[in-house]
């Protein structure tokens, strides 16, 4: 039997005090969720090792095998927006998180965010609660990234005269 791969990105080695450890405390947040559901899965997450291009292709490795991609975006990392973009670019189901504490986010990505607050017991509680719901109903997005990789670029010699073909 197959099991599904999950992949999970948090900032990590993130300078500011507030997120020292965050990516292993929200994580196991998320495995303790799915574990107490009895759901079967391989959660994933790439750790930063010292080749940056060995971790980079980890990460897009782990992102074309997962059936779902759950992205930390408190921080606005841009390596984090860039695994969201790739992951949208795929078509793969998404859940976006976000810490209730921080800045909010971007408005096109805000409305389909689990927001959390882990400061309290009752505020993991309702984190893991609202993880499992977005598990079992996770957003797939449309992008335009996602409508060019399905069709083909018609290549000319002038740049202005390149556009889609029509299937």
């Amino acid at each position: 039997m197959k099991t599904d791969v999950y992949f999970f990105a948090t900032p990590i080695n993130e300078n500011a005090s507030n997120f020292k450890g965050h990516d292993s405390l929200i994580f196991g947040y998320i495995q303790d969720t799915f574990i107490e559901n009895q759901l079967g899965f391989e959660l994933v997450k790439v750790d930063l090792g010292t080749d940056q291009h060995q971790t980079s292709q980890d990460i897009h490795a782990s992102l074309d095998k997962a059936s779902l991609v759950i992205l930390d975006l408190s921080s606005h990392d841009p390596n984090i927006y860039y695994e969201l973009g790739y992951a949208k670019a795929l078509k793969k189901n998404i859940i976006q998180l976000q810490n209730k504490n921080f800045d909010s986010l971007p408005f096109d990505l805000g409305h389909v965010t689990v927001s959390y607050d882990t400061t309290t017991n009752e505020g993991i509680d309702q984190f893991k609660k609202d993880v499992l719901k977005a598990v079992k109903s996770p957003e797939t997005f449309d992008t335009p990234l996602s409508f060019y990789a399905e069709h083909d670029v018609e290549i000319s010699g002038r740049i202005d005269d390149q556009g889609i073909v029509e299937p």
